[in-house]
């Protein structure tokens, strides 16, 4: 063989080569692309991952691919990392531009996501209508960060699979919730796999009873309810154990029109023809511990839209759910039915636009106080979904509220219940620091107690006194804590629900003033005050005990006085650097040497009670006054009511000595 044969046969075998290897690429790219209009983008991930590495030269059609799978399986971080590759190339578009500032917003980077909203309004005004708003939420959000709400947020780790877990709702005597956690022992087989995520599909899970700490048995597997796609997320009526739960089906079309792919939430996404995820309501009834009666909502339509997320009215007259249907705002809106009298539900109504958006509505929740919960992306938020409530009912609506941070993250959060009163309960999120790709936390109200301490002036008036010692003593955690009071007589303490509390302030030169202190939570409180108002120590300045009373003719100490007596004895304990007298008073009626007489026996009868409380005898006296010290006119000869009478019948201490306070 001469060498330009030779030459020949390994062109003609280097394009043979090039040419499998070109149509072999073709095939895993059209692979890929099945994948991802089928929305197993976990199989589309790996095809398009692969034919980036190996392609020369590398295609950006390929990178905005990868992106797109990591987006729709919510790899919010990888996903930026691709769209940053496009977006430092020429070749971007606005949406490129657009869904990689959205993607920043829902990794926290503002002021990145801030960069790339100004650059799309600079390199495509016409796409940058709303760009004004996006960059003010970018604002808000940072200020909510640095000025959280009064909700303390955390992670149920016991709770939560390294998959998704989420939707937790009552249930008879428990919880309900969905999750595609692996059973542990069992083979799954392709068809139980679900190619968007490679988890198994999500199912519903049932717990006994759930604390801050989960420490429970494992969840148990519902059966009966469950199909063999995604289920979930559920709401129990418990006046008639009904549960309405959201199934998903799987529908094989030419889609002609933007519709729902995401068995979670609703996702839009125009295709040629696709298995679509399209969801449906079921309700069964719990019967002698069974479930029956298992059927459809009357008026699914998996063949042109969704309808789920259910949630039940407190009564069981309304079913609010989440739909795509026509008629609606945005992506996805809020929906409901009421309950007619023949027991069926009546035709769907929208929410109306104060709670439906452009975007996507979801996941709403009816709380014991009839206020609507909803997750939108489409009000301000701080990324991805928000959760918002809203007074009313049906199609009239207060404004919606963002709940804010901490309740809010930049990334996902949705589904809440609310207990005790509504300061406490369970929220779903894919928020940073999860356990699993969707978690359950636990939230709770934190108060804040804010106090002022002040002092009396000898014009009566009341005045804030700064650099008072508080101790704070919680009494539920036995710890102690201290500080002073500011300029102003501010002072602040954080708190939980329920705990209780002593408030002590102190100062020299001033009677050591103590208060009690519940935190009693609400839904709409998160401030407790309080107010501590210490006297100024003065020595001779007297200082009535009220309520201080003894029998006719008697001297003994009464039951109802000994409580007051304490809380002298309390001054004394805290006040360790002053002496006392304890005067004791009378009215005028009687004779002048029976009231002194009368007075004297009362008050030794009640510095006797308080040296048995352990007050050193030498630093008080006893002083009985009968009725020479009158505080109004009602002397002998004078016609005068009996509360004026018991203006003049008093306790009192006077400070006879100060010594330097250590």
């Amino acid at each position: 063989m001469n060498l330009n044969m030779t030459i020949k046969a390994i062109l003609v075998m280097l394009s043979l080569i090039l040419i499998v290897s070109v149509l072999h690429g073709q095939s895993r790219l059209e692979k890929a692309k099945e994948y991802k209009d089928n929305y197993q983008y976990a199989n589309a991930l790996a095809l398009y991952t692969d034919l980036y590495e190996n392609r020369t030269p590398r295609k950006t059609n390929d990178v905005r691919d990868i992106a797109h799978c990591y987006l729709m399986m919510n790899d919010l971080k990888s996903a930026q990392d691709w769209l940053s590759r496009i977006n430092s190339l020429s070749v971007y578009t606005a949406d490129d531009v657009k869904n990689y500032a959205f993607a920043l917003k829902s990794m926290g980077y503002y002021d990145d996501a801030v960069v790339q909203f100004r650059k799309l309004a600079e390199v495509f005004p016409e796409k940058a209508e709303k760009v004004p708003e996006w960059i003010d939420e970018c604002y808000d959000a940072q200020d909510w960060i640095k000025k959280p709400s009064s909700w303390r947020v955390k992670n149920a780790e016991n709770l939560n699979s390294e998959n998704s877990d989420f939707g937790l709702m009552p249930y008879k005597n428990g919880y309900i919730f969905s999750s595609d956690r692996k059973i542990p022992g069992k083979n799954y087989s392709g068809d139980e796999i679900f190619g968007w995520t490679g988890n198994p599909y999500l199912k519903l899970y049932s717990i006994n009873y759930l604390e801050e700490d989960y420490t429970g048995s494992n969840p148990k597997y519902v059966e009966v309810i469950n199909s063999n796609f995604h289920n979930g997320p559920g709401t129990f009526d418990n006046r008639t154990g009904e549960i309405y739960y959201t199934i998903t089906t799987l529908k094989k079309e030419k889609l002609d029109v933007e519709i729902n792919n995401d068995p979670t939430e609703f996702e839009i996404t125009p295709e040629t023809e696709s298995y679509v995820n399209r969801l449906e309501i079921f309700s069964a009834k719990l019967v002698d511990g069974n479930w029956k009666d298992v059927k459809p909502f009357i008026f699914n339509n998996s063949d042109n839209y969704s309808v789920g997320h259910p949630a039940i009215s407190n009564d069981g007259t309304i079913l609010y759910f989440s739909s795509d249907m026509a008629g609606g705002f945005g992506q996805s809106d809020i929906w409901y039915s009421v309950r007619q009298s023949n027991g069926e539900w009546g035709k769907p109504v929208n929410a109306g636009d104060h709670i439906n958006t452009e975007g996507k509505e979801g996941f709403p929740v009816i709380d014991e106080k009839g206020v609507l919960y909803f997750s939108s992306d489409g009000l301000p938020g701080m990324g991805g979904l928000d959760i918002f409530r809203a007074m009313g009912e049906k199609g009239n609506w207060s404004a919606p509220e963002n709940l804010r941070f901490p309740m809010n993250s930049p990334k996902d959060d949705f589904s809440p219940y609310f207990i005790d009163g509504g300061v406490k309960g369970y929220l779903s999120s894919n928020r940073d620091g999860g356990r699993g790709e969707d978690d359950i936390y636990y939230f709770s109200k934190e108060l804040v107690i804010v106090g002022i301490t002040k002092t009396i002036l000898p014009n009566n008036s009341i005045v804030p006194l700064e650099d008072v010692t508080v101790i704070v003593e919680n009494k539920t955690k036995n710890k102690t804590t201290s500080g002073l009071s500011d300029d102003e007589g501010m002072f602040a303490q954080a708190a939980k629900c329920g705990e209780q509390f002593e408030i002590t302030g102190t100062k020299i030169g001033y009677f050591v003033q103590s208060k009690e202190l519940d935190a009693i939570c609400t839904s709409n409180n998160d401030t407790l005050f309080v107010e501590l108002i210490l006297d100024k120590i003065v020595e001779n300045k007297s200082y009535v005990l009220e309520n201080i009373y003894y029998d006719y003719n008697k001297w003994n100490i009464r039951s109802d006085a000994s409580v007051e007596l304490d809380k002298l004895v309390k001054i004394l304990v805290e006040n360790p650097e002053i002496d006392i007298e304890l005067g004791s008073h009378t009215d005028a009626r009687g004779t002048f040497k029976y009231n002194e007489d009368l007075s004297q026996k009362r008050a030794e009868s009640a510095v006797a009670y308080i040296i048995s409380k352990g007050i050193d005898a030498d630093r008080i006296t006893a002083k009985g006054y009968g009725e020479y010290k009158l505080r109004n006119e009602c002397a002998d000869g004078f016609d005068c009511s009996e509360d004026a009478h018991q203006l003049n019948r008093r306790t009192e201490f006077t400070v006879t000595k100060i010594r330097t306070k250590n």
